[in-house]
């Protein structure tokens, strides 16, 4: 495992954690440690893009829902901020607007 991937494989570890105390059995769940990171839930998943700079490793969280963005939260400096992110989303309902030009 090189250095690059090691922040990948500690979120992936913190996501496991807090989706299994967050949802316990209520729902199935799964982390994938692809390029990019993904938590899938039956309605929705987060997809976690890693953004390098010459400061550290920042993250945006995309939830999708039914293969659509809905939202998308950060730029987070530590995975605890993006945990915390994904912790409030994954009990929440998935809202979003559909609006039109016209």
């Amino acid at each position: 495992m090189g250095a690059r991937d090691e922040p990948m494989t500690g979120l992936r570890r913190r996501l496991e954690t807090v989706l299994e105390s967050a949802l316990a059995d209520s729902v199935s769940w799964t982390v994938t440690t692809g390029s990019p990171v993904t938590a899938r839930l039956p309605d929705r998943e987060f997809v976690f893009e890693r953004h390098d700079s010459p400061d550290g490793h920042r993250w945006t969280v995309v939830l999708r829902a039914e293969g659509a963005v809905v939202s998308k939260f950060g730029r987070f400096e530590t995975v605890d901020d993006v945990v915390e992110t994904v912790e409030s989303l994954a009990a929440s309902d998935v809202q979003y607007t559909v609006c039109c030009d016209g």
